[in-house]
């Protein structure tokens, strides 16, 4: 009985160390409520990739479908100077892929640490009722934000006279795909932490990796046979929805690697406590004490993973530059297309796994709070910057009308194919890199100021 008390204090203390604000905002929490950094930063790289990502997408489409076939570009269409541009279309290709993977990245962290917690607890006794209470105030969360920034959105387009309906019924229902997604995978969290839970860890991860073969085959298809109908489909087409479906299986995939690095890291503690147990080489019953730590496996060593992600870039950059090498660029589009990208979904794994496990070496200076403080008031504000680059699409339409568009334009006015040409594309591409990180940071401050406070004065937000 007294176990039974134990294990139940134990798993409300968990939930309410994860509080709506770490789900929706993304921040991680690790045990005993501290946050971890390297998740934190690699949150924060997931929105400037988002961001970055969309400030060339719209001309990288238009690209893809002129094809290389250009004697020479046309000053009247700037896009045709990237077209003609081999080297450019490889390096913004490349940028492609950070789109799929900073949304599955979005997706992972929370399912990282948000589903292992709910398969500890799923055992004890009032766990649906927790779960019910905590799960409705993360949805909560999630539903303010929109809320705030939509009225805030159209109150700014009635004062600005914005041509554009920013908060049009089309974007809130379309464009924002992805946030009410996310709200229905943090609604679902419990029910699969259950089902996990019961079935166990070892026939989970069979699961997981049935669903995971399928999904792919199923999106390298549609990657290869829907680009035409890009921006022309509807959300009942099975193709469409395949974003979901790619978007959940990271979910639960992060939650089992969540799960099983959690048993890794116990496993691990274990070992330490009971060998800290003896005194000089003996144990307190009298018997040698030889017992070390539990060896990590090689799957839970950050360098396992950080050596995956400078395989993939090797591979990724190798495969992008001989696709833009070929007479049209349609299988160049198929292998960053949508949500369907093989590289973006196994980058992301990696990507979270090395800011997950433990470094090889944990002595030396740590990072400062100073600097732990910005990383975590910045990272919290994705979920608002999900919102604002979607429904306030005219703030970054005119930050590239004013900054980015003369650049490209005047590349155009070059001869196709010139290194001078090619020269002026590495401009245009380096400034919207940085537009877009200068984009990510005043959007993020203005949410770590202004929404938070807002919803930690209605009890929303800790």
């Amino acid at each position: 009985m007294a176990t039974r008390s134990t294990s139940q204090r134990a798993s409300r203390a968990a939930e309410v160390r994860h509080t709506p604000e770490h789900v929706a905002s993304g921040m991680p929490a690790a045990s005993g409520g501290k946050r971890l950094v390297s998740v934190e930063v690699l949150r924060l790289l997931a929105i400037v990739c988002i961001a970055v990502f969309h400030a060339f997408l719209q001309q990288y489409v238009q690209a893809i479908w002129m094809g290389p076939q250009l004697s020479a570009a046309d000053a009247a269409n700037p896009v045709s100077a990237l077209a003609a541009s081999r080297g450019a279309m490889w390096i913004v290709a490349m940028i492609m892929y950070c789109g799929a993977c900073g949304n599955h990245i979005f997706f992972m962290i929370s399912g990282f640490f948000l589903i292992p917690r709910m398969c500890v607890a799923c055992r004890s006794d009032g766990y649906w009722k927790r779960q019910l209470r905590s799960t409705g105030r993360r949805v909560a969360m999630i539903l303010a934000t929109v809320v705030f920034y939509l009225l805030l959105i159209m109150a700014a387009g009635r004062m600005l006279a914005w041509e554009r309906n920013a908060g049009g019924q089309s974007n809130l229902i379309y464009e924002l795909e992805f946030v009410w997604l996310y709200l229905v995978f943090v609604a679902l969290a419990p029910v699969i932490a259950w089902v996990m839970g019961r079935v166990g860890i070892r026939a989970s991860a069979v699961l997981a990796g049935i669903m995971l073969v399928a999904v792919y085959a199923l999106n390298i298809y549609v990657a290869c046979t829907w680009q035409a109908q890009y921006g022309h489909r509807s959300l009942l087409d099975w193709r469409k929805q395949m974003s979901a479906v790619s978007y959940i299986a990271s979910f639960i995939l992060a939650g089992l690697l969540g799960w099983a690095l959690r048993e890794v890291n116990d496993r691990s503690t274990s070992g330490r406590s009971v060998s800290g147990r003896s005194v000089s080489g003996r144990s307190v019953s009298g018997r040698s004490e030889s017992r070390r730590p539990t060896a990590r496996p090689l799957w839970a060593k950050r360098r396992f993973w950080t050596r995956g992600i400078v395989i993939l870039i090797v591979a990724a950059c190798a495969i992008t530059g001989a696709m833009a090498m070929r007479p049209t660029y349609v299988a160049l589009y198929a292998l960053s297309f949508k949500s369907t990208s093989l590289i973006s979904f196994a980058l992301a794994v990696c990507a979270l796994m090395a800011a997950a496990c433990p470094p090889r070496h944990t002595h030396g200076r740590g990072v400062s709070a100073r600097v732990e403080s910005a990383v975590a008031a910045l990272a919290s504000g994705i979920l608002g910057f999900y919102v604002v680059q979607t429904l306030a699409r005219v703030l970054w339409e005119a930050v590239d009308a004013r900054f980015l568009q003369p650049l490209l334009v005047g590349a155009a006015a070059l001869p196709a194919g010139s290194m001078s040409a090619f020269l002026g594309l590495l401009r245009w591409i380096a400034l919207g890199a940085v537009c877009s990180l200068a984009y990510v940071v005043v959007i993020c401050l203005f949410d770590r100021f202004v929404r938070r406070p807002l919803l930690r004065a209605v009890h929303l937000s800790k």
